[in-house]
């Protein structure tokens, strides 16, 4: 029996359909609830055609190039402390920002991202179709202006960021403090009341500021039994133990890597849980730094069924700064004073990205797991066949972990179980 002792699981919670598209859905809103605080709040994107331009079908290149910077990011978010994030908003945040680059900015944005904008926004209208045609996955985007950069705006990146994202583009009073209550109150509804508060205060040389949303509503395949519940130890990375509440089933799957075990557990529609447990002598961190876009896709040898057992827990991420992250992986010249973002407005005044950012929830039970992510990029102006069981894995120590989208085989949401 190979128990999993700490799980400061690389989430890699392989929500593989996770394609968080930059898509509004339904559920989005519009004016009128936007108005409810801020007078001056006027709708860019009336005129243009939302979700209508052409897609691409995901192939190999775009599940390479999403993969290994999912696996990048995740590894040098967790040197900074981060436990649970998810790559795919950061994604699509990133890729619309990208329609607004040019120069070395944009070349550096497209090395680190893995793909040319055009490419990004057709793979990412794809994927955004597909989640916001069902009930698991939403992704919604919006971008507020400035109010005194309304008229510079270009619609060029207007008409890209409706077409291919369906964002919602906005063009607020940002010296009046109510365009704060309603950013925040966008994201509570956009994140189904998950993430209530993402915007302390708005610094008066603030351009843009861009939100990706994206929720998952998954309901297990095959839910755990309620009674089978039982309190359990969890051992710490540091030697500590902690009580949990253990749930136990059966997992779809068992893989085994290089210096972890997992096991593979299937939602509803398309999605699955996935676990990678340290060996033992190999802590969590090792696991994480091991990690590539090969290993998120295919993370081993497959065989047969496990018996799992896997704590339930809840967890709320404080506000993660993601700009020193994406400098590590390339990205630099967007955050000083080179950046190069002509093809977002028509202003002589240089504007580069000030902070990138993101907060997460996620909590898991007998029935399902819920989870959601907001991703902030603020912009500013300076001046098959039965398989028989013959595994068991238990997650009593830290792991990581991913909610994974089935269909292509890449992770949504990623962190760790700590037992915190």
């Amino acid at each position: 029996m190979i128990r999993f002792q700490k799980i400061t699981g690389i989430a890699l919670a392989c929500i593989l359909a996770f394609g968080l598209c930059a898509c509004s859905t339904p559920d989005g809103g519009d004016l009128n609830d936007i108005k409810t605080n801020g007078k001056k709040t006027v709708l860019l994107t009336e005129g243009f055609q939302a979700g209508t331009s052409n897609g691409r079908e995901i192939d190999e290149a775009f599940l390479k190039a999403y993969n290994e910077f999912a696996a990048g990011m995740f590894r040098e978010a967790v040197k900074g402390g981060a436990k649970f994030l998810s790559p795919y908003s950061a994604y699509v945040a990133l890729a619309m920002v990208m329609n607004s680059a040019d120069g070395e900015t944009l070349a550096e944005m497209q090395k680190t991202l893995g793909l040319s904008d055009d490419a990004l926004n057709a793979y990412l209208k794809v994927l955004a179709d597909r989640y916001n045609s069902n009930e698991s996955v939403m992704v919604t985007n919006s971008v507020w202006f400035n109010g005194d950069f309304k008229e510079m705006v270009r619609d060029e990146f207007l008409s890209t960021v409706a077409g291919y994202y369906s964002a919602e583009v906005y063009s607020a009073d940002f010296a009046d403090g109510n365009t704060v209550k309603d950013m925040n109150a966008w994201v509570k509804r956009n994140t189904k009341d998950r993430i209530e508060e993402i915007i302390e205060h708005l610094d008066p040389m603030t351009v843009s500021v861009l939100f990706n949303c994206l929720t998952f509503d998954g309901k297990w395949s095959d839910p755990f039994e309620e009674e089978a519940t039982k309190e359990a130890d969890f051992h710490k990375e540091d030697g500590s133990i902690v009580k949990v509440s253990m749930m136990s089933g059966e997992a779809g799957s068992y893989f085994e890597g290089e210096n972890y075990v997992g096991i593979s557990k299937s939602y509803e529609g398309g999605y699955c849980f996935r676990a990678y447990l340290p060996k033992e002598g190999t802590s969590v961190y090792e696991v994480v730094e091991s990690l590539n876009g090969e290993r998120l896709f295919n993370p081993g040898t497959y065989d047969g069924k496990a018996y799992l057992k896997m704590p339930k827990f809840k967890y709320e991420s404080d506000k993660m700064e993601l700009v020193p992250v994406l400098q590590a992986l390339g990205i630099r010249q967007a955050f000083d004073t080179r950046a190069n973002f002509n093809r977002l407005t028509k202003t002589p005044q240089p504007i580069m990205i000030s902070d990138v950012y993101q907060k997460t929830f996620i909590e898991t039970n007998e029935e399902g797991t819920k989870a959601a992510a907001v991703t902030v990029i603020e912009m500013r102006c300076y001046a098959a066949a039965p398989m028989p069981i013959n595994h068991e894995v238990v997650l009593d120590r830290p792991f990581v972990y991913a909610i994974c989208d089935e269909y292509d085989g890449f992770p949504l949401f990623i962190g760790i179980y700590d037992g915190e």
